[in-house]
């Protein structure tokens, strides 16, 4: 095996490690990755690497669905290795959008016929080449409140967008102040841009991969119209909800 690549769904937590690397790429839901007190959570738009040999463990969301690409770097010619997999690296890796199209286009060809994962699995590999060096950076372990705050985001799972900081610190056993300095520090962002961020996620996931209406995505997503959300998709975007949908499959009838 120099490469390998399918869909995989996890029922629960499974500590183990393995002898290749492993990249992590949500198509669905998100997961609580931990590897060797590095915690971090991945979910669409981002992946997450396993280095070799290193203990890991991991929670999924309840929706949770992976494309899982294992790799033996030592059988692969220096030249083809990715420089996110060389050296230290981060856990988890935000993915540009136009990058992340591509791969959520191979998983989803792999789900739909699992022969064309050997052919997925090498145009995945030319991906990981493009994402970018300087996006990478090592984390410190995680405190017990940092974990904490991890866990909470986590067990929220697609509910985030609509809890209260309040309500969250209550959950993490944390005061609101303490609460918000450890999440900016532990995530990177504030409460309400990480909010933000997992909303737009969703809605981007619900108009890729279903045909619902555009005002039922908003009410789905807890807006009360949606004039408001095709507004905010679109100063985040630059384009309306229908037309990032129509953007989409017309790529997808170009790859097909």
């Amino acid at each position: 095996m120099s490469i390998n690549l399918e869909i995989r769904q996890y029922a629960g937590p499974d500590r183990h490690r393995h002898d290749y690397s492993q990249i992590l790429f949500p198509m669905r839901g998100s997961m609580l990755v931990d590897v060797e007190g590095r915690a971090d959570v991945v979910s669409s738009h981002s992946l997450a690497i396993i280095p070799q040999d290193r203990m890991h463990n991991f929670a999924p969301s309840a929706d949770c669905s992976l494309m899982v690409m294992d790799v033996e770097l030592g059988s692969l010619p220096d030249a083809l290795v990715p420089s996110v997999l060389c050296g230290p690296s981060a856990l988890t890796v935000r993915i540009e959008p136009w990058l992340w199209r591509l791969f959520n286009q191979l998983g989803r060809e792999v789900e739909a016929d699992g022969r064309r994962a050997p052919d997925a699995a090498h145009l995945a590999l030319s991906g990981l080449q493009l994402v970018r060096q300087e996006q990478v950076t090592v984390a410190p372990p995680l405190s017990l409140a940092e974990q904490r705050v991890l866990d909470v985001t986590s067990a929220l799972g697609n509910d985030l967008g609509h809890a209260s900081v309040t309500s969250m610190a209550r959950k993490a056993g944390l005061g609101q102040s303490q609460f918000h300095a450890l999440f900016r520090e532990t995530v990177g962002q504030s409460p309400r841009q990480y909010q933000l961020r997992k909303l737009f996620d969703r809605a981007v996931d619900l108009l890729v991969n279903t045909s619902l209406p555009i005002s039922e995505i908003a009410y789905d997503l807890g807006y009360r119209n949606a004039s408001s959300f095709n507004r905010q998709f679109k100063q985040r975007f630059g384009l309306t909800p229908s037309a990032f949908r129509n953007a989409d499959a017309d790529g997808r009838g170009v790859a097909d």
